[in-house]
């Protein structure tokens, strides 16, 4: 059956009323008014009663306001949740409180989380090294001289050469960077033709370079390689300090035995006062030579290649003299000189002096 509400005075029947109408409808019991559930006793479905509480008609009016108003503030308290928080720093609080705080003197001590021990993993074979490079001698570092006199300058560079131009194999010769060669044989008699003396106190190894003093009376030096071979290539890096020009700075192949005709080859000869330098190819009584103007003082490259029927004069590896003619070319073993000669022209000579980087000799 619909159920209607009563008309009278605008209000809606009470509950009691309303069950009572309803169980007459169907001709049940009455339903004692206890607010528990019971069974009937004439059937079996469970009724639920409860007594509703009287109210006053305002309370009835207000409810539906008072529900809305609820309702409403709800709605708002929702909305606002809902929205993105205007301050990042808040709205990350809100969503976790594990988010550090952004004043490091409030924030918690952290715990260090714990170290996870490290695997030991299995070890390769250790591949094969190759030894450390070994500076180069010409790269070495030039200690000073011990013995009171002046050091020497220093190199500027290896500056071109022969051998790097031509791909000279290295077969020998002298750095000295640790003093003489025990290859070396130094001079001690008289000086060339007979002027001044040749002694090997004028002869010293500083910084790396070979030195050779000449005095104001004539005392000066030189030195032969004491291995004597056919054919070779040889060169020497050199300076010639501005000095007096009774002095020759040479660096000379010359012959195993004694006598002109076996030949002599001066590949580098100049006065210590020249602005230039000469090859001379000596043969017999006679020569063949070149000149070619240089800065001696400064340090320069000075090469000889001496092959079957050829020798070829070289300058920081540029060709500037050859023969070819047979006549000309020496016909025994030679081996590497280096000499400051005393030619005495009046007068006392000046002290001068000549340095070499090196002597290197190549097949």
């Amino acid at each position: 059956m619909r159920r209607t509400t009563s008309a009278v005075g605008g209000r809606s029947g009470s509950a009691t009323e309303l069950i009572e109408r309803i169980t007459a409808e169907r001709g049940s019991d009455a339903v004692t008014d206890t607010g528990r559930h019971r069974l009937p006793s004439r059937h079996a479905e469970a009724v639920v009663t409860t007594e509703a509480p009287r109210t006053s008609s305002m309370t009835r009016r207000l409810a539906p306001l008072a529900v809305g108003a609820v309702v409403m503030l709800v709605a708002t308290l929702v909305a606002t949740l809902a929205q993105p928080p205007e301050d990042p720093s808040l709205a990350a609080q809100e969503l976790s409180n594990t988010v550090a705080r952004t004043d490091p003197a409030q924030a918690p001590p952290a715990t260090p989380e714990p170290t996870p021990e490290p695997t030991a993993e299995p070890q390769a074979a250790a591949e094969p090294t190759e030894p450390p490079a070994t500076p180069k001698p010409e790269a070495a570092e030039r200690k000073t001289a011990g013995n009171g006199q002046a050091a020497a300058p220093r190199k500027s560079g290896e500056g071109k050469s022969a051998a790097a131009a031509k791909g000279w194999t290295r077969a020998g010769g002298d750095e000295f960077n640790s003093g003489l060669s025990p290859l070396w044989s130094p001079y001690d008699s008289e000086g060339h033709d007979g002027a001044g003396r040749r002694t090997p106190d004028a002869v010293s190894v500083e910084n790396g370079s070979l030195v050779i003093r000449g005095d104001s009376e004539g005392n000066t030096g030189g030195m032969s390689w004491k291995e004597d071979q056919r054919f070779g290539r040889w060169e020497m890096r050199a300076r010639f300090p501005k000095g007096d020009d009774q002095y020759h700075p040479v660096l000379i192949l010359w012959r195993e035995s004694g006598g002109k005709e076996n030949g002599e080859i001066d590949f580098a000869e100049t006065t210590s006062a020249s602005p230039d330098v000469s090859f001379f190819l000596h043969y017999g009584s006679d020569q063949k030579y070149a000149k070619k103007t240089l800065d001696i003082t400064q340090w320069h490259n000075y090469a000889v290649e001496w092959v079957d029927g050829r020798v070829t004069g070289y300058i920081d590896g540029e060709k500037w003299f050859e023969s070819t003619d047979s006549e000309t070319l020496p016909p025994g073993k030679m081996h590497a000189t280096i000499q400051l000669d005393y030619f005495p022209e009046g007068g006392s000579p000046k002290p001068t002096e000549m340095y070499v980087d090196y002597m290197r000799i190549y097949r």
